[in-house]
């Protein structure tokens, strides 16, 4: 492998999958369910308000989205759509970014190690990776723990720790403005998704910007 790269951390939303085309049902029913029971939030968040949090740690979304539920409340909403959304995501639904899978596969083929950049947990993160075949090609999926990684700048910092890897060997590819901060505050290369959620002022400094999963091929070239 001539690329000085040795791993590549991904974020998941926006990058290799999209959770756009089951989101808003499942955040639908669930909040819905969820005012039937304790007749709160009183006005149901807009799809367009959910879709600006996607990317967001789960538990910055819930503080934006119901800010009235008290912390245990947003907890117990937000493990229900984690739920329905796993589900749907293990029954096929959701949208797979053209190529990634195969991309991926070529990657860890070449000699990468592989990372999950997520802010999602644990379940949702897996689901989608094993629903897009790519599991196995993961050196690791951490997550958010809020314990001892609290951010994906953290998240970050800390599996490169703890594999031995210094920021000139990684790149992160991501789309939002947290997998910006993630790659700029650790000193690792970033390259920017076009065809995710983010926008132009998220993308600055990315040594890359591509508009499809194939053309990560550059870093094993």
């Amino acid at each position: 492998m001539t690329s000085r790269f040795q791993a590549v951390f991904f974020d998941v939303d926006g990058t290799i999958f999209s959770s756009e085309s089951i989101i808003k049902q499942v955040y639908h029913d669930n909040f819905q369910a969820f005012r039937q029971r304790t007749g709160k939030p009183q006005q149901l968040p807009a799809l367009e308000a959910i879709m600006a949090q996607i990317g967001k740690p789960v538990r910055t979304i819930f503080d934006n989205l119901v800010p009235e539920l008290t912390f245990e409340e947003r907890e117990e909403l937000s493990n229900e759509i984690l739920s329905g959304l796993v589900k749907r995501i293990g029954a096929g639904e959701g949208h797979y970014y053209p190529g990634i899978t195969e991309t991926v596969h070529d990657l860890a083929g070449a000699g990468l190690k592989i990372f999950a950049a997520s802010n999602g947990r644990k379940p949702y993160v897996d689901a989608i990776l094993k629903a897009c075949q790519i599991f196995d090609d993961f050196t690791e999926v951490p997550v958010l723990d809020y314990q001892t990684i609290h951010t994906k700048v953290e998240l970050v910092a800390r599996t490169m720790e703890n594999h031995g890897l210094s920021a000139e060997q990684c790149v992160l590819v991501g789309d939002r403005e947290s997998d910006r901060q993630a790659a700029i505050q650790n000193n690792v290369a970033y390259v920017a998704c076009a065809y995710g959620h983010g926008d132009a002022e998220e993308h600055k400094d990315a040594i890359r910007i591509i508009s499809e999963p194939a053309e990560l091929r550059f870093l094993i070239s």
